[in-house]
């Protein structure tokens, strides 16, 4: 009797220990999570129908309601566009979507989404909207400028511009959110992660937009021009979508902002050009020639446009030679630096030169006839 009296004790104590312990976790833990909910910096927007315009949105990005929280403070802001136009003589109508950039009313979207535009139309959440003027296009980074006489803003829809990141800090695995028209479905929105950067997007007249922001957010026609944006509620790029896939592209906001500006204050936007056109060296052209490990993994030059910057700094372009059957480019200077960075990529020349101006002076490092020189490009205006 006495040894089960002993059991009954100490199992008793047991479970008292167990829910003490049990009390204290959970104590601990509700601190934790207020904490842990708390540890924002930026307070939440309010929806006051007296909003400032000029006010970015601001709000807990700790909160685990964080996908709700911005989708509500951000869609306001968000466009859908309505275009109606001709092309080789048949009418069209079609549709994309765009955002807020400032408080006088200019709107960002895609350059292909109005052009041939007759007639542009934006319209907001709440339904409000009206004839937009173009006020420029640039298609070699498909961003073009929209302008509305005045921005409608009631109890049920407040507008404000949206605020756009430093898309050079944005990293693959970000997580994002895609809002806009697919379909002309206006308000959707979709989540996704920042699949790469850096990537390199074909336009239909041959050039490149570079450091292209990839996404796995579901991007389909009609989310054209709407905004990516990062869970702190800045955009980081415009998206591009031409065809329903789980691969869609951004164009970054350092880009969009740049262009966007220029257009703003001028209608138009000059990008640098450097007449040429590029292919990486054959491993059986660097056989034939002789070369070293460097030259054999530059660039080398297979079109020099006449009369364009290259050309007039007396940069060569290749010559044809059937070699074991296959016709390869042979004899063309070979880049391997551009002012002082090795390049090894088609990517990195296009990148470079995207970031410089018209007349900036860059010095390249190339291999000619096994030797290798640097020669100064004075960069030119590309040509439409």
């Amino acid at each position: 009797m006495a040894s089960g009296k002993g059991f009954v004790r100490s199992e008793e104590a047991n479970y008292a220990v167990a829910f003490a312990i049990l009390i204290l976790g959970f104590v601990i833990g509700i601190t934790f999570a207020a904490m842990f909910y708390n540890s924002g910096t930026q307070e939440p927007l309010g929806t006051d129908a007296n909003c400032d315009i000029e006010s970015t949105i601001q709000f807990n990005t700790s909160s685990f309601e964080i996908y709700e929280m911005l989708y509500s403070e951000v869609q306001d802001s968000v466009v859908s566009v309505r275009v109606e136009g001709e092309e080789d003589g048949t009418e069209f109508t079609s549709g994309g979507s765009g955002f807020l950039y400032d408080s006088a009313g200019h709107i960002i979207t895609n350059q292909h989404v109005v052009e041939n535009a007759k007639t542009v139309e934006v319209h907001f959440n709440n339904g409000k909207g009206g004839k937009a003027e173009i006020i420029g296009e640039d298609k070699f980074s498909d961003i073009a400028v929209l302008k509305i006489s005045s921005i409608p803003s009631d109890e049920s829809c407040c507008p404000v511009p949206l605020p756009l990141a430093n898309s050079s800090e944005v990293r693959p695995g970000q997580i994002v959110l895609a809002i806009g028209s697919p379909f002309g479905l206006e308000g959707s929105v979709t989540q996704g992660i920042v699949s790469a950067t850096g990537r390199t997007l074909s336009t239909e007249d041959g050039f490149s937009i570079s450091d292209v922001i990839q996404t796995d957010a579901a991007l389909n026609p009609g989310n054209s021009g709407g905004p990516l944006l990062s869970l702190s509620g800045e955009v980081i790029g415009v998206n591009r979508a031409k065809s329903g896939d789980n691969v869609g592209f951004s164009i970054p906001s350092n880009r969009v902002r740049e262009v966007a500006d220029s257009i703003i204050e001028t209608g138009k936007f000059e990008h640098a050009w450097l007449g040429i056109r590029m292919l990486a060296v054959d491993p059986l052209a660097a056989e034939d020639m002789g070369l070293n490990t460097e030259a054999a993994s530059g660039i080398m030059l297979i079109v020099v446009v006449e009369d364009g910057p290259s050309d007039k700094a007396g940069l060569i372009a290749a010559e044809e030679k059937n070699i074991a059957g296959e016709t390869v480019f042979v004899n063309g200077d070979i880049i391997v630096g551009v002012d002082g960075v090795p390049i090894s990529a088609i990517n990195e020349i296009i990148a470079y030169v995207n970031s410089k101006h018209p007349g900036d002076i860059i010095s390249i490092s190339l291999y000619r006839s096994g030797e290798k020189i640097t020669v100064d490009v004075e960069l030119g205006i590309r040509p439409e």
